[in-house]
């Protein structure tokens, strides 16, 4: 990553603070000027209106970039920028910032312990990025105040998972989904939760924070919770009922005295950590301990506990 050292008056000034910028590549970016896809760029020649818009994002994105080192230039801080496919965090940092949405976000999440995080959306009209309280009109403030230690706090708690009694390095901000690698093939395993335990089968198995309340696992029937309940909860999605499967346990909000094991009973499968870019392969037999970690929040700067309302959808099990 490249580092550069900018200079400034306030309060801040003298303090050093060493600053991480964690950014995306658009994907105009990545699939047309970097890979030159044949495709996209006939796309792109035939004016195709999709591709127009990609290229629009693509300017949002430089624009939103340029403001954040330009605003970064102006304050008394040293600062890396880490593209975050290659993020590598090998020194002590005051503060994380990511440009892009939730999945910069979440992808510096997994590499970062005590250091707060501000998210900044790089493009408000096309990206929803819950985690991201700054835009690019906001940034100069809200990082000023973020170093001068004036923005609200918030302290999210993440999933910790073992692997047949092994821990494993990662943290689960949002969710974790269980499944076969094929999405056309119906996975089946035996989850435990306490006592219970039960043979499933289903599409997959759902299991997420309350930060991650509000995405997939509310869309397969759970509940949505507030930022910083410290509790998490488990929803099997398209949980298969036959005449020999009758489930029961369909998915509830659960405390960090308990946890969900998953053995998985087929050849092949998967455990996907915050989306697609960290996958724990699974094999018959193997068993996967999911519980929440209180020890160790993610602190989340410039959001309010009141973002996800202490709202139930209708039908789920608390």
């Amino acid at each position: 990553p490249g580092s550069s050292t900018g200079s400034s008056d306030g309060k801040i000034q003298n303090m050093k603070k060493k600053v991480l910028v964690v950014y995306k590549k658009d994907a105009y970016q990545q699939y047309i000027q970097e890979q030159q896809d044949p495709h996209l760029l006939r796309l792109l020649r035939e004016r195709h209106p999709d591709v127009r818009d990609m290229q629009e994002a693509h300017a949002v994105h430089e624009e939103t970039m340029n403001g954040i080192v330009h605003a970064m230039r102006q304050l008394p801080v040293q600062f890396d920028l880490a593209y975050r496919a290659d993020l590598k965090v090998t020194r002590r940092y005051d503060l994380v910032v990511t440009v892009g949405g939730d999945g910069t976000f979440l992808q510096a999440a997994r590499s970062v312990a005590r250091t707060p995080i501000l998210g900044v959306n790089a493009d408000p009209a096309r990206s929803e990025a819950v985690f991201c309280a700054a835009s690019r009109a906001t940034f100069a403030r809200m990082c000023r105040a973020a170093l001068e230690g004036r923005l609200p706090e918030l302290r999210l708690y993440r999933l910790r998972l073992s692997l047949n009694g092994v821990w494993l390095p990662h943290r689960a901000l949002n969710d974790v989904l269980v499944v076969h690698d094929d999405p056309a093939t119906m996975s089946r395993y035996r989850i435990q939760i306490g006592a219970r335990r039960e043979t499933q089968k289903s599409s997959g198995l759902w299991i997420a924070t309350a930060a991650g309340s509000s995405s997939a696992v509310l869309a397969a029937g759970g509940v949505r919770l507030p930022w910083n309940a410290r509790r998490f909860q488990y929803r099997p999605r398209e949980l298969y009922h036959g005449r020999l499967t009758h489930p029961r346990l369909t998915g509830s909000a659960l405390t960090p005295q308990t946890s969900v094991r998953v053995t998985w009973l087929m050849r092949k499968g998967c455990a996907f950590i915050d989306g697609p870019h960290v996958k724990i392969a699974l094999q018959f037999a193997d068993q996967l301990d999911i519980r929440l970690s209180v020890s160790d929040p993610i602190s989340v700067l410039g959001l309010s506990k009141t973002q996800h309302p202490q709202a139930i959808r209708p039908g789920g099990a608390v």
